[in-house]
């Protein structure tokens, strides 16, 4: 008798430690990079009106893109979750952190010349989440439904009980 379900990918824990992590230290560093912002914009009203309103608008922008962040880390921190519990979401979840973070990302670095670290490592780590995410094996695992359980087998008569 042949076992019908597929055994979890070693990858998915790794993944999702990974996922854990990286969660963790991008609230951090929006929590670094947001008071630094702050400060900044705060200090543009000593050099006069004009530069603490121009200041004032690149803060708030610079803050909306913090908060945008601030949702995708718990975007993550649900999908390594769910990745790690073995839920079928877990690798939705994933795929959606992962495409909605190379667009915004992307935006990121063309709005900071480049010069944004985070978003760097959140754009290599997205694309690894994809990759590794759209393997044959990681697919065929979650399309499989409950892990770990036999599906149930029928047994040829309409059950109503």
């Amino acid at each position: 008798m042949s076992s019908s379900h597929t055994h979890r990918p070693g990858i998915l824990g790794p993944l999702s430690f990974f996922s854990f992590l990286l969660s963790f230290l991008n609230v951090v560093w929006i929590l670094v990079i947001a008071v630094i912002a702050i400060l900044a914009g705060a200090v543009g009203w000593l050099l006069g009106p004009v530069v603490g309103v121009l200041g004032s608008l690149v803060v708030v922008l610079f803050v909306l893109m913090l908060l945008v962040q601030s949702l995708l880390s718990i975007l993550l921190f649900l999908a390594a979750w769910k990745t790690w519990r073995g839920r079928r979401s877990g690798r939705s979840l994933h795929l959606a952190w992962a495409w909605m973070t190379v667009v915004i990302d992307l935006l990121d670095l063309a709005f900071t010349a480049g010069i944004d670290g985070g978003a760097w490592v959140r754009l290599i780590y997205a694309m690894f989440v994809i990759f590794i995410l759209n393997r044959d094996d990681v697919r065929a695992y979650f399309a499989r439904g409950a892990f770990d359980l036999k599906p149930v087998k029928g047994n040829g008569f309409d059950d109503w009980s």
